[in-house]
């Protein structure tokens, strides 16, 4: 038998979702920006940040109290200070070959539901270090995959190295993000305060106006996280 929603238990739980800071798509199914219904491209400066779902194992998405805590975890993980350097990077060098960034995703695919050891004490298989852990696992990665980039533990100094060797992109230049890049979050790369998290691109849909990423350290272990491809979450990218 059907089991019909009453449209104000519907508003009701729409409204629990935007306090918890989740894209109604995560429980009521996918809901694309207008423009993906036309055929056109989702802006970036006009995606509403959203985390839309989230896996530890491999197809099976986290749900109720564990997902809710995830994105309590989230929200203070990504709220930043602003940024008072301005920067705006084109990436020129050359991209890496096809055959780095299917290396890269790979690699990453192979860690999801890693975890601390001891759970809470920022401690893992990635570096000796027992710190914040999101840069220590993206750059292992691509140090895995064959790019030549140290292992950093601030996110900021990955963005810094990509200015250097020019692969660095803005947030103007979201939507040029590949499977194998990785996004930080926050407002710029000047400090801890402003640069707060890095994942590495998994998959992007421009048109949908979200991305799948593979982020270390997303509440203790590595996990799936898709979220609108959107200039409030995110201050640009770097290539391998």
């Amino acid at each position: 038998m059907e089991t019909k929603i009453q449209p104000s238990r519907v508003s009701r739980l729409g409204r629990r979702l935007v306090l918890l800071g989740v894209g109604a798509g995560l429980v009521l199914g996918a809901v694309a920006p207008a423009a993906a219904a036309t055929g056109a491209e989702a802006d970036p400066d006009q995606v509403t940040p959203a985390v839309i779902q989230v896996e530890e194992v491999d197809g099976q998405p986290i749900t109720g109290a564990e997902l809710a805590k995830f994105l309590e975890e989230d929200k203070a993980r990504t709220t930043a200070e602003l940024d008072p350097t301005p920067f705006d990077d084109e990436a020129t060098a050359a991209a890496a070959p096809a055959s780095t960034r299917d290396k890269i995703v790979k690699a990453a695919r192979k860690e999801i539901g890693t975890a601390e050891k001891p759970m809470g004490s920022n401690c893992q298989k990635y570096s000796k270090q027992c710190v914040s852990w999101c840069a220590l696992f993206a750059t292992w990665v691509w140090r895995k995959a064959g790019v030549g980039i140290p292992q950093y533990a601030f996110t900021g100094d990955v963005y810094k190295w990509g200015q250097k060797h020019k692969k660095a992109y803005s947030k103007k230049r979201l939507k040029n993000a590949k499977p194998g890049d990785v996004l930080l979050l926050g407002t710029g790369p000047s400090s801890p305060s402003t640069s707060k998290h890095i994942g590495i691109v998994e998959k992007i849909d421009v048109k949908a106006g979200k991305v799948t990423l593979i982020e270390g350290n997303a509440s203790n272990k590595v996990k799936r996280v898709t979220r609108a491809l959107s200039t409030k979450t995110f201050y640009g990218g770097v290539r391998p």
